[in-house]
């Protein structure tokens, strides 16, 4: 008999295996709560495989008439089969590696087998003008957003956002930075900005490892005598991404710069405070040497630099951990150097619901689910990020990734974590003053006309009202 002959007779009896199931559920054989005979027992009676059979029963599933309960069985869900209903959840590329997402989506779909969930990669650049042309166009269900873009969409919040229930389980810092007048976020992940370094470099150059007492010129003394090397090994003492939001604000949070407005709309600041702040943050920067600063883009340059040895220490997140999980590279973390006050940026990621959805209840029935214990535990034993939740975040054992010896680090410096805003900036003045801050590493500006400048395009942006700062676009 021909392998042909072979493929046709067996679709003929898988397909009459499927139909007779579903004809069976239709007529009350098998009534709804009811469960069907075992996998083996249906191999037997059908003259199939038992893979052949689970996948006849995996078709039903997708059909809604079928649900599979783990170690229990295929329990009868419907008499008429349904189509399932598809959720668009829009998300960070890095996601997918910081929070295990693939295995949380097929970990839902499998508890809910009448919800499919689209996962749509949206683009880091002009992130939340992306969620907000594709919520008011109603292409996106749910998305990650983190406290940046939330707070760019400050205007828009009533109108973008279904308000969530607040997830008491989480760190009450996360709840209290996301809070708006209606709980419109639930956090989902979040990270402070730390140092991570190369445990070797240290030990070859005779070095003592960082510790949390380091200030910006311990870090740079260290650095400066982990830096060079010859042609092959050259390397950078230490690196970050100099204009990154998430890293050069820490240098005016250390120092406790905060901007304010008066009634005719123009700033002040304490000029003191924000010229020796920005003065060691270009002291740092320029210890990194020039040629590597040309190399950098985004963060994530930073860790591949790290991760190619070229860069001994690194100011990066709990997120940028997981580049290294799969490196060679022997490495721990310790709490980020400061000068005045030791302050760090507190990075938060979260899950928000479209307002103008028409599967609002399935949407938060996967926000629901992304923060539930079995979904933060997953992300625990298998990721190198931060779960929202307390308890979970905070227990050791069973992980599936190697730890560094300081990973819950976090714990302890939870008093130092602080937001960008709580300078006193809107995100978009934020973004205002690293386009001036660009000038100055470029020694196109001096620390008085970089102040000047700063204080003229500010005042320019804010409406007169008091109050009113922010909510334009």
């Amino acid at each position: 008999m021909s392998e042909k002959t072979n493929r046709e007779q067996f679709k003929i009896k898988f397909d009459q295996f499927v139909e007779s199931i579903k004809q069976q559920i239709k007529d009350g054989i098998w009534a709804v709560g009811d469960y069907l005979p075992s996998e083996l027992t249906l191999a037997e009676r059908y003259d199939l495989s038992k893979n052949s059979v689970r996948r006849g029963l995996d078709q039903l599933v997708k059909e809604g008439l079928v649900v599979k309960k783990s170690r229990i069985g295929n329990m009868v869900a419907a008499a008429m089969p349904f189509k399932p209903l598809t959720l668009k959840f829009g998300y960070y590329p890095s996601i997918q590696n910081e929070a295990v997402l693939k295995e949380l989506i097929e970990r839902f779909e499998e508890k809910h087998p009448l919800i499919k969930v689209q996962t749509i990669n949206l683009p880091y650049n002009h992130y939340s003008q992306t969620v907000y042309d594709f919520f008011q166009n109603d292409m996106v269900d749910v998305v990650t957003i983190n406290y940046n873009d939330f707070l760019d969409l400050e205007p828009y919040h009533n109108g973008m956002f279904e308000p969530l229930s607040e997830n008491d389980e989480v760190y009450p810092f996360l709840n209290k930075g996301f809070a708006a007048p209606h709980s419109y976020v639930r956090p989902f992940l979040f990270s402070p900005i730390i140092l991570c370094y190369n445990v070797k470099h240290f030990e070859e150059a005779g070095i003592a490892l960082p510790d949390s007492g380091w200030q910006w010129e311990d870090a740079l003394h260290a650095a400066e005598r982990l830096t060079g090397g010859d042609a092959e090994a050259m390397r950078c003492g230490f690196y970050f991404h100099p204009l990154s939001l998430n890293r050069w604000p820490i240098f005016l949070l250390q120092n406790q710069v905060a901007f304010s407005w008066d009634e005719r709309g123009e700033t002040h600041f304490d000029h003191a405070r924000f010229i020796r702040s920005i003065k060691q943050f270009k002291h740092v920067v320029e210890q990194q040497k020039a040629g590597v600063n040309f190399l950098s883009d985004s963060d994530q340059d930073t860790e591949a630099l790290f991760k190619s040895g070229k860069a001994s220490m690194i100011m990066c997140s709990y997120f940028s951990l997981n580049q290294m999980i799969r490196s060679d590279i022997e490495y721990d973390i310790a709490p980020l150097p400061y000068s005045g006050d030791a302050r760090t940026m507190l990075l938060m990621i979260g899950l928000a619901v479209n307002k103008q959805s028409m599967k609002k209840d399935a949407a938060k029935l996967l926000v629901d689910f992304l923060g539930s214990e079995e979904s933060q535990e997953r992300i625990r034993r298998n990721t190198l990020s931060l779960p929202a939740a307390k308890k979970t975040a905070e227990k050791t054992g069973g992980e599936n990734v190697g730890l560094p010896s300081r990973f819950k680090m976090f714990r302890e410096i939870v008093p130092s974590y602080r937001l960008y805003s709580d300078l006193g900036l809107s995100f978009k003045e934020l973004k205002e003053i690293r386009d001036e801050l660009r000038l100055y590493l470029s020694g196109l500006l001096d620390e008085t006309l970089l102040m000047k400048r700063i204080e003229t395009k500010l005042s320019r942006t804010v409406p007169l009202m008091a109050g009113e700062r922010g909510k334009e676009q």
